[in-house]
């Protein structure tokens, strides 16, 4: 075996334990310093989501003609009324979050941030639901600590997607 003395121009030729040679390439030294973390992304819009069509039960799909999706999305925005929306934050009731076998759903998603779904709500969540919305929002990626999740939806979440790409101004 020919040894050659390494250059950062030419490679180092080595001898395995099984006597095999390999080559390294000899890699020019440089100094590393940690870097601050400057990233700085302006807060994006986000969306709640109410499932207007979820059901009571499977027995007792409505109420006085009305689904329970509709209770909880009249008793959130009678909660707006006292205090609206942060701006750049919307409001949105679907047909359906797919969420079926655990009435009633909401879900939160921002470009940016891990979507999240939750289920087995009521109407008497909606304070709750506007308090998650704000720990959301304030959240860098979506991901909210157990502490800052309201007692009453923890142990709730049922869903949590990819973020959607951040959107450029």
């Amino acid at each position: 075996m020919v040894r050659v003395k390494a250059s950062p121009k030419t490679p180092k030729i080595l001898t395995t334990a099984k006597g095999k040679n390999r080559l390294k390439q000899a890699r020019p030294k440089t100094a590393t310093k940690a870097i601050p973390n400057t990233k700085t992304i302006a807060r994006q819009p986000a969306t709640l989501y109410i499932c207007r069509s979820c059901v009571w039960t499977e027995a007792e799909r409505e109420k006085d003609g009305r689904r329970q999706g509709e209770f909880l999305l009249e008793a959130i925005r009678q909660k707006l009324q006292a205090s609206p929306l942060p701006k750049d934050t919307g409001l949105r009731a679907v047909h359906c979050l797919n969420g079926c076998k655990s009435p009633c759903n909401v879900a939160f998603r921002s470009a940016g941030k891990f979507g999240l779904r939750f289920s087995n709500l009521t109407p008497d969540n909606a304070a709750d639901v506007l308090s998650f919305l704000n720990s959301y929002l304030q959240s860098d990626d979506g991901d909210v600590p157990e502490p800052e999740i309201p007692k009453s939806m923890r142990g709730k979440l049922t869903v949590r997607t990819p973020a959607p790409p951040l959107r450029s101004k």
